[in-house]
């Protein structure tokens, strides 16, 4: 029997063997014949594959990324949004609960830790005269941020837990 087709003799590997078997069982061809429509149907794909899009596929594929593009912008500005609101809440909550300690407050001269404490200086000399222990609990029931105060030398030095 004459045939146009080229013969082709090969080596597969046995579990491609038993894959055309069942390929053949399955369509009911013969070897040859599903080799055939296995190789056809290879270079069919291969070939359209090559072939150029048109201008109306072009334009599809064009849309489609255009609208993704869109959606990842979208997203892109929601989480800037997002980001942009978590630092104005940190912002906010660092400065309504600040964690630094106050301010270290200096030595001060008897008129002066007298008006701190909202008394007569003369009412300062008599309170130390009564004791340091004495000094250092009436100062800090009259300082209004309730700290205690011990005399050195001329100045009042503020006492620090």
């Amino acid at each position: 029997m004459a045939t146009n087709n080229k013969r082709i003799v090969g080596y597969l590997p046995p579990e491609y063997h038993n894959k055309l078997r069942e390929y053949m069982k399955e369509q009911s061809l013969t070897e040859s014949a599903a080799l055939v429509r296995i190789v056809r149907q290879f270079f069919s794909r291969a070939v359209s594959s090559d072939v150029p899009q048109t201008t109306e596929e072009k334009d599809d594929t064009i849309a489609s990324l255009e609208a993704d593009m869109a959606r990842v912008l979208h997203r892109l500005m929601v989480l800037e949004e997002e980001v942009a609101s978590i630092q104005q809440r940190r912002v906010g909550k660092s400065q309504a609960y600040p964690f630094s300690r106050p301010p270290l407050l200096p030595p001060l001269p008897e008129d002066q830790l007298a008006t701190r404490l909202g008394v007569m200086p003369s009412s300062i000399k008599e309170a130390a005269q009564k004791g340091e222990d004495y000094f250092k609990d009436w100062s800090k029931r009259k300082d209004p941020g309730s700290r205690a105060w011990q005399k050195r030398g001329n100045l009042f030095h503020p006492l620090y837990d």
